[in-house]
């Protein structure tokens, strides 16, 4: 995937090089070009921008978020003596966007923008297994799984279990902004975007395993647990929930190249 994008915006770039050489007018159709960095709640960001027009503009970059790990203890209320009662988590973050976005300016010389355009990324918000085994006789992993309302989680062969938090992979953007992408009046120039991705309805994934062995994936809904699940996942699900669309705010540092 990353080879792809750096393909991608190497393409995007020669293009716009070849396209320089032969135009004669002053931020038209890909006559200049230009590199930004950002940083924001969508993570940090590198692109590159060509104008198409004096009153329009198209990016083209990656956006990403730190990995990081969280440890947690989950609670598990479940009465097969074989279980251990209380069992250790750990989460990673990974998120990966590539990012198309088109800036349209209502005044042909001024900084004020609407952009819109579409993120492509990985649908992996949240990944989580057990660093404690639950399951006390080993002879059952595989068999036992993790009890999450009427489902259980299935374990490997090694006793874990592993769930994600999903969001869309596919998310459109639509948002505001102050600054050009490329720069006009110098080299280097500050703007800034505020807006928002939509990401549909997150929620916990796993696989699940039927009271005949068969094993399926299965998107769980905050409805469907119960009082006796942890209620700080419960917490956690009922308000991921409701997290339909993602804020995006962020400050960008462009240079023009030509």
């Amino acid at each position: 995937m990353k080879k792809l994008i750096i393909f991608l915006i190497l393409s995007f770039m020669g293009f716009a090089n070849v396209n320089a050489q032969k135009s004669k007018v002053s931020y038209g159709l890909f006559n200049h070009v230009g590199i930004a960095a950002s940083l924001g709640t969508d993570g940090i960001g590198l692109d590159v921008a060509a104008p198409v027009a004096p009153f329009a503009a198209l990016r083209a970059g990656v956006t990403f978020w730190p990995k990081f790990k969280y440890n947690d203890t989950f609670t598990i209320n479940d009465n097969n003596p074989t279980i251990t009662p209380d069992v250790d988590i750990e989460g990673k973050l990974s998120v990966f966007d590539v990012k198309l976005l088109a800036d349209l300016y209502p005044s042909k010389r001024g900084s004020f923008h609407f952009t819109a355009g579409l993120i492509f990324g990985n649908d992996n918000l949240l990944s989580a297994y057990n660093t404690s085994m639950f399951i006390k006789n080993p002879s059952m992993y595989g068999k036992l799984g993790l009890k999450l309302g009427d489902y259980r989680i299935s374990t490997d062969k090694d006793g874990y279990v592993k769930a994600d938090v999903k969001v869309n992979s596919f998310k459109p953007y639509v948002g505001i902004g102050f600054g050009r992408a490329v720069p006009r009046k110098s080299r280097v120039s500050v703007s800034c975007d505020i807006g928002v991705q939509f990401w549909g309805k997150p929620g916990l994934g796993a696989v699940v395993k039927d009271d005949w062995g068969e094993e399926s994936y299965h998107k769980f809904k905050s409805s469907e647990l119960d009082e006796y699940d942890d209620e700080d996942l419960k917490d956690a699900l009922e308000l991921a929930e409701k997290i339909v669309v993602f804020p995006v705010i962020n400050i960008r540092i462009s240079g023009r190249i030509f």
